[in-house]
């Protein structure tokens, strides 16, 4: 079974049949790239619980690198003003991705799925990578309205497309060499191979590198 290629398939007429393409040769290789970042996802997310975002300047910061947030000040007051008032009431990923654009006046897909994400850890992160390993591109096209429509049409199908592969046997080895490697930590089903993706780029910048 080495080498094994696990191939998800999830189509429709805009975009075509969808593929996580993972084998465990590239799952072994992902997962000691990993911790350095994996320690700092697990810092924000206890932080997350236990501190006002909105005034947090050390969350705020650690949140920026790790995400790559190059937004200037006002734009993030907006965003972690955002985040700190989903914690009470979480919203769905449409109605944050409309949230931010009101606040901003800017169409914020990969924010916006990292800001649910952060809330609900069993929703996938849409950053380059793994909209890549996939085929997925963003819409760039259109009014407000259509672009979201389709952004939100887009994140459906991605978050399909992680649920499906984790039933999957190379689904269910990721997971298992995922907990082997990094035992006792309280982590989704879905961010384990979000986190392995994030690490199948042909040419990592580093093993540190951020999302």
């Amino acid at each position: 079974m080495m080498g094994k290629k696990c191939h998800v398939f999830f189509g429709n007429q805009a975009y075509g049949a969808k593929v996580i393409q993972l084998d465990q040769a590239g799952v072994d290789n992902a997962l000691p790239r990993i911790s350095s970042g994996l320690r700092k996802y697990c810092w924000l997310q206890s932080a997350f619980k236990e501190t006002d975002v909105a005034q947090n300047r050390e969350f705020q910061t650690r949140f920026n690198g790790f995400y790559r947030v190059r937004r200037n000040a006002d734009w993030q007051r907006e965003f972690y003003n955002i985040l700190q008032n989903e914690k009470s009431q979480p919203s769905a990923f449409a109605a944050v991705l409309r949230a931010i654009q009101r606040a901003t006046g800017r169409i914020e897909a990969s924010f916006a799925s990292k800001l649910v994400a952060t809330i609900d850890p069993d929703k996938p992160v849409i950053d380059s990578i793994v909209l890549k390993n996939l085929g997925f591109r963003l819409p760039t096209y259109g009014d407000v309205f259509a672009r979201t429509t389709r952004i939100v049409e887009l994140y459906d199908r991605l978050t399909r497309v992680f649920l499906d592969y984790l039933r999957t046997e190379i689904g269910l080895y990721l997971t298992k060499r995922f907990d082997e490697s990094y035992p006792n930590l309280e982590l989704t089903g879905v961010k384990k191979p979000d986190l392995v993706l994030w690490q199948t780029r042909s040419s990592p910048e580093s093993d540190d590198a951020v999302r």
